[in-house]
């Protein structure tokens, strides 16, 4: 016969009634909840993209830039959290944009944390190339954008109409990303997220290094000129 060990259980151990209890958000100290707006804003969009990608396109029939990026999500959470995320991102002055002095009628941008990807150019070009290059020279935020996103299709066209010499005088610009766009471009609706070039694609590394030079050369013109440069740019 076996033998199997078990347990004595003492009934006789009186059973707590009392429910685990849970602090509702609101009821937190106010010091607890703004560090969880803290940490939630300094969520990164997805472990591969470490900036939230913000698009914006150019409506004719609006007049003004476009957004399909979501808004962050403490926007719409409480008044509280609504007031302490202003205080980290900020209205894209940008066009007609910039003349909107309310904050929801305008397109909230982080520059320390989001790359502006400036898309659907191609097809304005032709008819707003000018509109859309003084909204961007006379922007009051041109100076704070860090990281800048530009569909490589009107690269060249942006560069032979002054586009590299605006890029220059930008003066919080970090980077220039060139975009080529593939996929479900018209339909996705998923998280946005720039892919590194493939190795064999050596004409795209060719051109990224040619626009690179181009911008240099634009750097070293406008402090030639007494203008004030940006930052070291990379494209």
């Amino acid at each position: 016969m076996d033998i199997c060990p078990t347990t004595s259980i003492n009934h006789h151990t009186p059973m707590s009634n009392t429910s685990p209890e849970f602090t509702l958000f609101r009821f937190l100290p106010t010091e607890l909840r703004l560090k969880i707006y803290d940490l939630i804003l300094a969520l990164p969009p997805s472990t591969t993209e470490p900036r939230r990608i913000l698009k914006i396109s150019y409506s004719p029939s609006l007049s003004r830039y476009i957004s399909a990026t979501p808004p962050p999500t403490l926007l719409h959470l409480s008044h509280e959290a609504r007031t302490y995320t202003q205080n980290h991102y900020t209205p894209l002055l940008l066009g007609s944009n910039a003349k909107s002095p309310t904050f929801h009628a305008s397109i909230p941008i982080s520059f320390l944390q989001d790359t502006l990807y400036l898309s659907s150019l191609s097809p304005l070009l032709f008819t707003h190339l000018h509109d859309i290059l003084f909204h961007l020279s006379t922007s009051p935020s041109r100076h704070q954008i860090q990281s800048l996103a530009i569909d490589l299709r009107c690269w060249s066209e942006l560069i032979e109409n002054g586009f590299g010499g605006l890029l220059a005088r930008m003066r919080g610009l970090k980077e220039v990303l060139l975009v080529v766009e593939f996929g479900r471009v018209g339909c996705f609706r998923g998280v946005l997220g720039f892919l590194e070039v493939p190795s064999w694609r050596g004409d795209l590394y060719w051109l990224a290094e040619t626009a690179e030079m181009r911008l240099k050369e634009e750097r070293l013109r406008v402090r030639k000129g007494g203008k004030n440069p940006g930052d070291d740019v990379e494209a």
